[in-house]
């Protein structure tokens, strides 16, 4: 099967500055790249405006698709603009080097709210969260939650209640702010939903129309991003591939880990380039603010 890629590249904040580093960043290896601005009015024909709240920006995605849907392209592959992929991958061996089918969709990983061993900030919003809402109606977009219930029973994702320790973290101030002030709320989900590391993913244009109405949907009734964007495309893809799944590795790094980074290239990007770490798929974040960029 020939193979038409769109790389979309979604900002969380607008930053026209970041737009021509992405450019170079890219070019070169993908054919099409697109990206997804917050509220951009300029003149750069690949920069796709989007009008949403970074915490929703699962609708970046879907209002990106009614510009593209008709382009032909056979997959869809996202990254966050401060993500820096292996330089080796491009549109003609992201298969090969990921180790994957071309019919798979990826993403990196995900959080099963009912087996996590440590405390999600994010775990009282699925417990809070509800598809009939007021002013919006998805309730016939959505799958009903028995159809989800049988979808996420073929991917092997429980919809059964949420231990009660779930929602206890070692910090006394954590639960404070991230619980007690979200109570109350039900132990059981009123609707299937799975957590997820959501600043790269890959899907196939079969996936894309269903997969951008239900990121849509979620979006209008605030479901935060990294709920919504795994559980739409669990609710739609056959086959989903993790980080264990893939030949190449994470690279999300955190707190003292980015200033060790930044130290040990330089804040230079040609150099981070040319001893980039062969066996990572991505480091994020890298801030290209803080970053020189001239002889990438």
């Amino acid at each position: 099967m020939e193979k038409k890629v769109a790389l979309l590249v979604v900002y969380n904040h607008r930053y026209d500055k970041n737009i021509p580093i992405i450019e170079k960043l890219y070019k070169n290896r993908f054919s099409h790249v697109y990206q997804l601005m917050p509220f951009y009015d300029g003149d750069h024909e690949n920069v796709i405006p989007v009008y949403d709240s970074s915490h929703y920006f699962q609708n970046y995605i879907a209002q990106a698709y009614t510009h593209l849907k008709k382009e032909g392209f056979t997959h869809f592959f996202i990254v966050a603009d401060d993500m820096i992929l292996n330089p080796r991958i491009n549109e003609n061996n992201l298969w090969e080097e990921m180790g994957i089918d071309t019919n798979d969709c990826y993403i990196s990983r995900i959080s099963i709210i009912q087996e996590r061993k440590n405390f999600w900030t994010h775990s009282p919003k699925a417990m809070k969260y509800k598809v009939k809402q007021k002013g919006v109606e998805v309730e016939n977009i959505l799958p009903s939650r028995e159809e989800a219930e049988k979808i996420f029973a073929k991917h092997h994702l429980p919809t059964t209640k949420v231990p009660i320790r779930r929602f206890i973290p070692k910090s006394w101030h954590i639960f404070y702010k991230f619980v007690l002030k979200q109570m109350p709320f039900p132990l059981k989900m009123d609707y299937p939903l799975v957590g997820g590391y959501s600043d790269i993913f890959l899907l196939t244009q079969k996936e894309m129309p269903k997969f951008c109405q239900y990121c849509g949907a979620f979006a209008a009734t605030k479901l935060f991003v990294e709920i919504a964007i795994p559980t739409s495309l669990y609710l739609t893809a056959e086959t989903v591939k993790l980080d264990k799944d893939v030949k190449l590795k994470r690279g999300d790094i955190w707190l003292t880990q980015i200033k060790k980074l930044e130290n040990n290239y330089d804040r230079n990007l040609h150099k981070l380039l040319l001893a980039y770490p062969k066996n990572q798929l991505f480091i994020h974040p890298v801030k290209l603010s803080r970053w020189k960029y001239d002889s990438i």
